[in-house]
């Protein structure tokens, strides 16, 4: 696909960015299963884990028209600094532009923060290219940050 059409088909998505709460906690357990046989990201598997993360991070489902196609979450750490903690998409709707159009909601919804930061994993390129092109840039890598035995890059976006 050239990268006119992509950008026409990104502008065209319309998605939908749904607060999600204990009751969706088996559906992003299924988005997180999507993508959960890859190194290059630390799914949250069990029921437990999502009732202790509800108690810290702000999730989203993310919908285009029917269809749930991933889920994003932040912390706010303090006043000025919030933490992305999470984007995936599942699988068949990866690479049509949905984490570019949710990442950009999320953004806005976090505009008020001096310092926004994420993890990804060093060989995500897509994802390091995303986030990249939204302002983030390379702060440091932390070897094992999950305890999963993988490295991340913390990426950070400044006022």
């Amino acid at each position: 696909m050239n990268r006119e059409k992509y950008l026409d088909q990104n502008e065209n998505l319309d998605i939908d960015l749904q607060v999600a709460s204990p009751l969706d906690i088996p559906k992003i357990i299924e988005i997180e299963k999507s993508v959960s046989g890859d190194k290059t990201y630390s799914p949250i598997l069990t029921e437990e884990e999502w009732q202790e993360a509800f108690k810290k991070v702000k999730t989203f489902l993310i919908k285009n028209k029917n269809d749930l196609v991933g889920e994003v979450s932040y912390e706010i750490k303090d006043s000025e600094h919030s933490y992305i903690d999470g984007l995936v998409i599942k699988p068949e709707f990866q690479g049509k532009g949905f984490a570019r159009k949710a990442m950009e909601k999320i953004m806005e919804e976090l505009k008020i923060y001096k310092r926004i930061d994420l993890v990804t994993h060093p060989k995500n390129k897509r994802a390091i290219r995303l986030y990249e092109s939204l302002g983030f840039k390379i702060e440091k890598q932390v070897e094992n940050y999950f305890g999963d035995g993988e490295p991340r890059i913390v990426m950070v976006f400044k006022k």
